[in-house]
C-alpha cells in the first residue's frame, strides 16, 4: 500500500519540478487540464463503470452514497460557519473560506485514489460523492459566495437553470450516465473501442497528479503560514470533517464500501473550483486559493494517513 502512495505522490512532485524549472508553463497547465476533464476521465469512467454488473444493489449504492454524500457537505457549511464564527475570522473572508472548507478535490484526487485502493466499485462511489459536491456547490457554495455582499444582477430561472446544467452536465455526469446505460442494459463494449478507452484512461492518473503538482509552484509556502486563519482552514478541510465524518456514517446501516468512500471523500484537500467560482462572483480568490495550497501539500501526509485509519476502522 506504501509504494502506491509513494507513486502517487512521487508523480505530483514530478509535476511540480517540471513546473518549476518551466518545462510546464500556464498554457500546458490549462491544457493538461482540459485534456484530463474532457477526455481522460470520461474515458475512465465510461470503460470502468460499462464494465460493471450493475445491478439494483449497486444502483442503490450509489442513490444512498449519493444522499448521504449530500447531506454531509450541508452539515460541513454548518459546522464551519460555526467554526469561523468561534474563531472570528475575519468577515471579508470568511464566506469564501467557509465554502473552501466545505468542497473536497473528490475529482482530480478523489478518482484516482478511490479507484487505487477500492477497485471499480469504489470510483463508482466517489462518483456519486462528486456529483453530491456538484449539486452542493450550485445550491449551498453560490449562495455562501454572495453573502457578503448584495449581487446587483438579479438571479432568473433562466440563468438558475443554466447554472445547474453547468455544474451538472459536465463531462463525468455524462461519462457516468453513458456508463451506467452500457451496463444496465448490458451492451458490450466493442474491444477496439474499449482498448481506445483504456489507453485514453490509464493516462488520467498520471496526468491529474501532474497538475495537482504542477498547481502547487507560485505560493510562497513562508507567506501562507503566517495566516492563522488559513492553517485553521486546512486543519478543519484535512482533519476535523474527516472526523466527524467518520462518527456520522460509523452508525449508519450501509456497507463498509460505502462508509469508507464518504469519508474518503472528505479527507482530500480544498477543490480547485471554489478559487473560480469566487473569481467569477467577484470575490478575491486569494483565501480560497491559499488554503487550496497548504491543503493539497499536508495531503501528502493526511491522505495516506487516512486511508489506513478507513481501512482499520471500515474495511
Amino acid at each position: 500500500m506504501y509504494g502506491k502512495y509513494f507513486v502517487l505522490f512521487a508523480i505530483l512532485f514530478t509535476g511540480w519540478f517540471l513546473r518549476k524549472i518551466n518545462f510546464i508553463d500556464e498554457k500546458m497547465d490549462h491544457s493538461i487540464n482540459k485534456l484530463i476533464v474532457y477526455f481522460a476521465y470520461p474515458c475512465l469512467i465510461v470503460h470502468n463503470i460499462g464494465s460493471l454488473d450493475t445491478t439494483e444493489e449497486v444502483l442503490l449504492s450509489f442513490a444512498v452514497t449519493f444522499a448521504v454524500s449530500l447531506a454531509s457537505f450541508y452539515l460541513y457549511g454548518l459546522i464551519c460557519y460555526g467554526y469561523a464564527k468561534l474563531r472570528k475570522f475575519p468577515a471579508e473572508e470568511s464566506n469564501i473560506l467557509e465554502f473552501a472548507m466545505v468542497m473536497p478535490n473528490d475529482g482530480f484526487m478523489g478518482f484516482p485514489v478511490a479507484l487505487i485502493f477500492f477497485g471499480d466499485m469504489g470510483l463508482l462511489l466517489m462518483l456519486a460523492h462528486n456529483a453530491a459536491m456538484n449539486f452542493a456547490m450550485f445550491t449551498y457554495g453560490i449562495k455562501q459566495l454572495k453573502r457578503n455582499y448584495k449581487d446587483k444582477r438579479k438571479a432568473t430561472p433562466r440563468s438558475l437553470f443554466k447554472a445547474f446544467l453547468k455544474l451538472m452536465l459536465n463531462p463525468n455526469i455524462l461519462a457516468l450516465i453513458i456508463g451506467f446505460l452500457l451496463s444496465i442494459f448490458g451492451r458490450a463494449i466493442p474491444s477496439a473501442v474499449d482498448e481506445y478507452l483504456t489507453y485514453l484512461g490509464n493516462i488520467s492518473t498520471p496526468m491529474a497528479m501532474i497538475f495537482i503538482g504542477s498547481n502547487l509552484v507560485g505560493y510562497r509556502f513562508r507567506d501562507i503560514i503566517k495566516s492563522r486563519v488559513i492553517i485553521e482552514a486546512s486543519a478543519v478541510k484535512l482533519i476535523l470533517l474527516p472526523l466527524l465524518t467518520t462518527l456520522m456514517v460509523y452508525f449508519l446501516p450501509i456497507s463498509s464500501l460505502m462508509k469508507s468512500i464518504i469519508v474518503l471523500g472528505s479527507c482530500f484537500p480544498v477543490a480547485a473550483t471554489v478559487a473560480m467560482l469566487a473569481e467569477q462572483e467577484g470575490q478575491d480568490p486569494g483565501p480560497a486559493s491559499k488554503t487550496l495550497f497548504l491543503s493539497t501539500v499536508l495531503s501528502i501526509v493526511t491522505v495516506p494517513v487516512s486511508i489506513n485509519v478507513i481501512n482499520m476502522i471500515f474495511m
